[in-house]
């Protein structure tokens, strides 16, 4: 259907004015927040010992969470697209199930497993507390990631096909060898993409970690929850907002390497 100039230059603008009254309006306003003082005082509010610790953390639970979603993600996609199994709709379906379940029921759902009164509530009597400590935030931060790898791996696998493995097969070669010199080889840029996807969702997710987390700075605070909490339990409006464009940094670095990652994708 051929649309007039008038009418591509309507719908143009339309689409120009509904991106800058949700996104460019509120960025810019906490940039200009943020950086009103000087960035003297921006850089005094993100170098507080409660905002590293918050970055710390951030960034622990990114590195925590990033390889086990890697391996998980291979060996699920790797399930789906060449096993042949009862149970493998089961399976695409939980794969999916992040996306479809709020992260608040998440974090209430983790609580009843692992809470004091939970049915693994017995690991507190013996010293591990995993529910308001960073293996709950841990716990949450997966559940809410762990599509991302697998989404991007899978239809990479659908793509190549199985006739370089079968003949990887034929050589000689081993599982092991034809995985590591074949199919990782190929799925490489999935699995890359797979992965930022997951360090942003993990960098950002705040309301499956707030629920398992007990907030206390320096402790089990990450930058979200220090957003949050400036903001509304401390009235530091301008710390929120120094904290927020910290974030809003991370993620802009984040989208680059995906815009990056994503072209060389489709050139290849």
């Amino acid at each position: 259907m051929r649309t007039s100039r008038r009418t591509r230059l309507v719908l143009r603008t339309v689409a120009l004015g509904y991106l800058i009254a949700l996104l460019a309006v509120p960025i810019g306003v906490i940039l200009w927040r943020a950086f009103a003082p000087g960035v003297g005082a921006f850089v005094a509010s993100v170098s507080t010992p409660a905002a590293q610790a918050a970055i710390n953390l951030s960034l622990l639970i990114v590195a925590i969470v990033v390889p086990l979603n890697v391996v998980f993600g291979i060996v699920t996609a790797l399930a789906l697209v060449r096993g042949r199994f009862r149970g493998r709709g089961l399976l695409q379906a939980v794969v999916d199930l992040p996306f479809a379940v709020s992260p608040i029921v998440v974090g209430v759902a983790l609580i009843m497993l692992w809470g004091a009164g939970g049915w693994f509530g017995a690991l507190d009597d013996v010293g591990i507390t995993v529910i308001f400590g960073l293996p709950g935030m841990v716990i949450a931060t997966i559940f809410v990631t762990m599509p991302f790898v697998v989404r991007e791996v899978e239809p990479v696998l659908h793509e190549i096909g199985t006739e370089q493995e079968q003949a990887a097969a034929t050589l000689g070669a081993t599982s092991w060898q034809t995985f590591w010199r074949i199919t990782l080889p190929a799925i490489r840029w999935g699995l890359t993409y797979g992965v930022v996807l997951t360090v942003a969702r993990a960098l950002g997710e705040f309301g499956a970690v707030i629920m398992v987390s007990s907030g206390f700075p320096g402790l089990s605070q990450t930058l979200t929850l220090l957003v949050h909490a400036r903001y509304i339990d401390d009235h530091n409006t301008y710390g929120a907002y120094a904290a927020a464009t910290l974030l809003m940094g991370i993620a802009l670095v984040v989208l680059l390497l995906m815009t990056v990652l994503d072209r060389k994708r489709s050139e290849r």
